[in-house]
């Protein structure tokens, strides 16, 4: 089963990896790179493995509310700063730079249009290292170093969308929590991230 991750950002840093899990759920392969467009990561990745993703995991908003904050992020920025970190690891929607949001987008509709029946979530690669230990040990299980912050986020995409689509404990859908979101990519797409411990 192959899933893919992006990292969207402007020129030379748009994160792309692609990871391949066989049945047992064992980790086969770890690809990544980093390009400059939405186009060049999905031929990049596609082009390491021999069949279309399952699902794929995207660091930027898939889908946004018509007023304030959206709920998710709330929800895990108040995680992240009880456990150390900054309220700036999750920023709103309206604050985040114009590369982020216009190739996230792109990547979704490019992803759908290939790929009709493929799961998009979208991924916080920096939130799920601060807040899910598992996270911090598939890099250092399968991560070559060294590598660019871009790969790294695009790696994490990945296992979001890995995590997504086997249906890992804990980890569940939070769009459902959103009051009429917005999907600018034309398809309804989700945003899975764990609960907090227990």
């Amino acid at each position: 089963m192959i899933y893919f991750g992006f990292d969207p950002g402007g020129i030379a840093s748009f994160g792309w990896a692609a990871l391949h899990i066989d049945a047992a759920g064992k980790i086969l392969q770890l690809s990544t790179g980093v390009v400059t467009t939405a186009q060049d990561a999905i031929n990049k990745a596609h082009k390491s493995v021999t069949s279309a993703p399952r699902a794929v995991g995207v660091d930027a908003p898939m889908y946004w509310v018509r007023e304030g904050d959206r709920r998710v992020d709330a929800a895990i920025r108040k995680r992240v700063v009880a456990a150390g970190g900054q309220s700036g690891t999750v920023n709103h929607v309206n604050s985040l730079r114009g590369a982020c949001i216009v190739q996230g987008i792109l990547t979704a509709r490019l992803v759908g249009k290939l790929w009709p029946d493929t799961l998009i979530t979208e991924a916080h690669p920096k939130a799920l290292l601060r807040l899910y230990k598992a996270a911090g040990k598939f890099l250092e299980d399968n991560m070559q170093f060294p590598h660019q912050e871009h790969e790294r986020d695009a790696a994490l995409a990945a296992f979001s969308a890995w995590a997504a689509a086997s249906g890992m404990s804990t980890w569940r859908n939070w769009v459902t929590d959103e009051n009429e979101p917005f999907f600018p990519s034309g398809r309804f797409e989700s945003y899975w991230f764990p609960e907090p411990a227990k």
